[in-house]
């Protein structure tokens, strides 16, 4: 790796790392509700990619599929789980994305899973379920265990996303975000109308100015700049030297909650974490060399 393709993955790391931060400064000390927020992202991603908008004979069922997992599910679950738990917490628990891929590959895919897959499967999900249970920080809503619950449906949801899209063949991906925009538009506007209330309070002038600067980074940042250069990364470098930027961006993740917003570093978190990632370590490990996996999680 050079040092310029390093750099870019620091850097795509640190953008995935702190949009767990911006996300929850926009829940909490914006007070955007937040399946609004998503639905107001995926529409703009859209509306900047359409000139990608493409249809694509016979492969539209899994590009479909693939919407609703990265698009539209995900987005349901994760944004309003940030209102509950902490930035640290929801960086670990979307980490579960990995072993629910396995799992699913295993059942539709028919891939072998192997020991060592299926034990840092179990750790992944056992560190989780310590960080659920455990007391949770100042900084989380009442219903802190309950958020867990719905960052790991994000992660579930991503996992059939991940897997939809391995069985799209020649589609740029550029070509695939849009799809993603348009399908979670589709899905998240009348969530956010059925489920949520005065939502023109994020524009209220005491507000604007921090909305927009949230939505800017989750649009131009994560989902232009941060995955546009993963991909430029994937065609350059190995999947294994690429992958495991994930638990890079799950670290900055926790350090921003801790240094920016003040979230305490509570025994079950890091007990918690350290089982998580070092499950996710055990996966990355058996599947270096190999292409699985090769959709990073979406934030």
């Amino acid at each position: 790796m050079s040092l310029k393709e390093f750099s870019v993955l620091m850097l795509v790391c640190t953008i995935w790392g702190l949009h767990f931060v911006v996300m929850k400064f926009a829940m909490i000390d914006v007070g955007v509700p937040p399946i609004f927020y998503a639905a107001l992202r995926v529409s703009l991603l859209a509306l900047i990619l359409l000139p990608w908008l493409r249809w694509h004979k016979g492969q539209m069922k899994y590009v479909f599929l693939g919407g609703l997992g990265f698009g539209a599910f995900n987005y349901a679950f994760m944004f309003p789980a940030l209102e509950l738990t902490t930035a640290s917490a929801a960086a670990v628990t979307i980490e579960l994305y990995m072993p629910f891929s396995i799992l699913l590959s295993v059942i539709f895919l028919k891939e072998r899973l192997g020991f060592w897959r299926a034990l840092g499967a179990g750790l992944a999900f056992t560190g989780v379920v310590i960080i659920g249970l455990g007391a949770p920080s100042e900084q989380a809503g009442e219903g802190f265990a309950l958020g867990i619950a719905f960052m790991a449906c994000a992660a579930m949801s991503e996992a059939i996303g991940a897997i939809s899209v391995k069985s799209v063949k020649a589609i740029s991906p550029m070509q695939l975000l849009v799809w993603f925009g348009i399908v979670g538009s589709t899905v998240l506007w009348p969530l956010s109308f059925i489920l949520e209330d005065n939502q023109m309070r994020a524009f209220a002038p005491e507000a604007r100015l921090s909305f927009l600067f949230c939505l800017a980074y989750s649009v131009l940042l994560v989902s232009l700049v941060a995955h546009g250069s993963y991909y430029w990364l994937l065609q350059r470098l190995p999947i294994h030297v690429v992958a495991p930027s994930g638990l890079m961006t799950t670290v900055i993740g926790v350090i921003g909650g801790t240094l920016i917003l003040r979230e305490a570093l509570t025994v079950t978190l890091l007990l918690g974490g350290v089982v998580t990632l070092f499950g996710i370590a055990l996966i990355l490990w058996r599947n270096r060399g190999r292409a699985d996996l090769v959709i990073t999680e979406i934030s």
